[in-house]
């Protein structure tokens, strides 16, 4: 067979393959980029880690509020002893440390 002969049966091959498979992967990129998407699993999980996330949130913002009321009360109760220990020394006596 000629070189001409050969590369025509070539060209006529690769188009008889490669014309279907590129119209089917169009076909397949289309139905992709169209495609409604559908809640999976995944969605789902995603979903509950952002809720379970949310509740964390919520219960670290109660957290430090308390801690804000637990530290004002710590700064009461060292203002109290203070007092007291001030009240309790003598008029001429130094404290010792």
């Amino acid at each position: 067979m000629e070189f001409e002969t050969i590369l025509k049966v070539i060209v006529m091959a690769v188009a008889a393959v490669g014309i279907p498979v590129g119209a089917y992967a169009a076909i397949a990129a289309t139905r992709s980029i169209w495609a409604r998407p559908t809640p999976s699993a995944q969605d789902a999980a995603a979903a509950a880690d952002i809720a379970a996330l949310q509740e964390r949130v919520r219960e670290l913002e109660a957290l430090s509020g308390h801690m804000a009321e637990l530290e004002e009360r710590l700064d009461f109760a060292e203002r109290l002893l203070v007092r007291q220990r001030e009240a309790a020394r003598l008029p001429g006596e130094t404290e010792v440390r």
